[in-house]
């Protein structure tokens, strides 16, 4: 009894103190993240924030049960309202959903729509919904570089979800932008963030489909971007796998690209290296007859997602001017 109660206490200051590390962040964002796994004393386990709702990550629904009483007594007064999402490592396809993402929260009144805001620009977060919410906190730093970079230009947003990046763009300016995914429903949920920031609307540039079939449709008619953004998911129910496809979707995407125009390249894919991940875009540009020079790296900010002193970082993107 007096060592599960050491336990607990233990766990409780854990999340306390990573929640103090977190403190000017609190004053800055509605969204961010509140424990990040191992690096904060946690392992197997994150919590994000999302204005006051909070959205639990376990790497099994045993490990969530052993956090949860602590994870509650100090983040329920930021959070009245919490959600959980079970990640079992190393599955691809999700068969039960239900049953790892359950619609109801684990504490506090059920909330359908949540809103937060970076830089001005309005999202919904629907926390009962899969386990994906609507928007990737680890991206944050590459919406700011997109805020600062579309102004008058063309944008294709491949593997668009629910069209956060694409909405950033059009906000800061962009000429056009194309939203393009293999989902319908994502699609619409990106219409509805456009709309929340009174963002027009036209279906045309919410594309549903393949996003290699589209790229050689652009390719034949020689439609290029001045900026294509390229973060396919590592793990999907589509048959697109990162380690075999990249350098094929590298290839196709550069292909659009416009003379001085840039890439943006992201994967969040664990396993690989941020070595082997520029091979794979130098490759596929290559096979495009394309040159290019790197003009940004990011791994995940590091504020809150640090990362563990015997980890490396997941996240792997890179902006690439071509010529």
């Amino acid at each position: 009894m007096a060592a599960t109660r050491s336990c607990s206490i233990s766990r409780q200051l854990r999340i306390a103190e990573a929640l103090e590390r977190r403190s000017l962040l609190a004053q800055q964002l509605t969204a961010y993240r509140l424990v990040h796994g191992a690096a904060d004393g946690a392992a197997g386990l994150a919590v994000d924030r999302y204005a006051d709702v909070a959205v639990l990550h376990a790497d099994s629904p045993s490990l969530l049960e052993a956090w949860l009483p602590s994870v509650r007594s100090e983040i329920e007064p930021l959070c009245p309202t919490a959600y959980a999402k079970i990640h079992r490592r190393g599955i691809g396809r999700i068969n039960n959903q239900a049953r790892l993402a359950p619609g109801t929260p684990v504490w506090g009144l059920p909330r359908e729509d949540v809103l937060v805001a970076e830089r001005g620009v309005k999202f919904t977060i629907r926390p009962s919904v899969g386990l994906s919410v609507g928007l990737f906190l680890d991206m944050r730093e590459v919406r700011d570089w997109l805020h600062q970079h579309c102004a008058g230009k063309t944008v294709l947003n491949l593997f668009a979800y629910t069209c956060s990046l694409g909405a950033v763009a059009s906000r800061s300016g962009a000429e056009r932008v194309v939203n393009l995914d293999v989902s319908r429903p994502y699609l619409e949920w990106g219409k509805s963030n456009y709309a929340l920031n009174s963002l027009n609307v036209d279906d045309r540039d919410f594309v549903y489909g393949d996003a290699f079939d589209w790229l050689a449709r652009f390719a034949k008619r020689q439609q290029t971007f001045d900026v294509v953004i390229v973060d396919p998911p590592s793990f999907s129910s589509t048959p697109f796998s990162v380690t075999r496809d990249y350098v094929r979707l590298a290839e196709m995407a550069s292909r659009v690209v416009a003379p001085g125009g840039q890439l943006l390249a992201a994967t969040n894919h664990a396993a690989t290296s941020p070595s082997r991940f520029e091979s794979w875009l130098v490759a596929g540009m290559e096979r495009a007859g394309r040159h290019g020079r790197v003009l940004r790296r990011w791994h995940e900010p590091r504020e809150d997602f640090p990362v563990p002193a015997d980890g490396r970082p997941y996240l792997k993107v890179r902006a690439i001017e071509l010529d």
